[in-house]
């Protein structure tokens, strides 16, 4: 029986501790003409989803499926702004209070375990709501997106990281390489960008957007896929790689090669809760 997604995540807590070293992030990383490496390709990944919302003491965001704590404690840490972080994966709560304290920030952050479609929170709570690489796991996006809006204060804004389609037909192999993905990641099917726009515009967002970030994202994807390859080929101690973690890079593998057959995109997204 295939696991669900909490107890996928649950299973994938030590590697996701490890993959972004001391910034606890487990997305990908975009790189700019300046980036240089795998850490700063992270960081400017969580500076690109902060862009816009001019964070600061006062400010009161949520991360919407936190995973470990990663952006939350981040965004503290960096704007000394407030986080509540929400995740399905329980054992995640501990986790991520234990590092939001070694980091100094457990004055600024909180976790509660909720499921996302259902936000536990009164209306108008939130200045900003954020998800990184987590809208994906919405089964109804639309219906995640009003309950964005429903907690969001009137001028306050939702922004996403998040691998889309593109909307172009998959053939054989691509609709193959789009199991692999749902599969590693435990995700429903990835929806084409423009109908994600259309349920952003409808749930009552303006300013609706989807930026393009697919040549800023292609070499973190190509850098994990590279290291997976090497580690499988060459690495000491690869008999010991969990199944979770083998699925969820193969799907990170299947998700850059889609990307390169432009099947695939990674979009900045983007709505504005009206002031009236």
């Amino acid at each position: 029986m295939e696991t669900t997604v909490a107890e996928h995540y649950t299973a994938m807590t030590e590697r996701m501790e490890i993959f972004g070293g001391d910034l606890l992030c487990c997305h990908c990383g975009l790189w700019g003409p300046e980036t240089t490496s795998h850490r700063e390709g992270l960081i400017r990944a969580n500076e690109t989803l902060a862009q816009g919302l001019q964070p600061g003491s006062g400010k009161h965001f949520l991360d919407s499926g936190c995973g470990i704590g990663g952006t939350a404690i981040w965004l503290a840490g960096r704007y000394g702004v407030r986080v509540t972080g929400v995740t399905n994966c329980e054992p995640h709560i501990e986790v991520a209070t234990n590092h939001a304290k070694q980091r100094g920030v457990a004055h600024l952050v909180e976790f509660h375990h909720a499921d996302f479609m259902d936000l536990p929170f009164p209306g108008a709570s939130f200045d900003a709501v954020l998800n990184h690489e987590s809208f994906c796991y919405a089964p109804d996006k639309l219906a995640y997106l009003r309950g964005v809006h429903r907690v969001l204060k009137a001028g306050g804004r939702w922004q996403a990281l998040e691998g889309l389609r593109s909307g172009a037909p998959l053939s054989e192999s691509q609709r193959e390489l789009h199991a692999n993905s749902q599969r590693g990641w435990r995700m429903p099917p990835l929806e084409p960008w423009r109908e994600v726009l259309d349920a952003i515009a409808e749930a009552g967002f303006a300013q609706a957007g989807a930026r393009d970030l697919d040549a800023e994202v292609l070499p973190s994807t190509k850098g994990i896929r590279d290291s997976y390859m090497l580690l499988e080929l060459f690495g000491p101690g690869r008999d010991k790689i969990t199944p979770a973690v083998r699925e969820f890079t193969e799907a990170m593998v299947a998700f850059d090669q889609g990307l390169r057959e432009e099947v695939f995109t990674y979009r900045f997204l983007s709505g504005t809760k009206p002031e009236q």
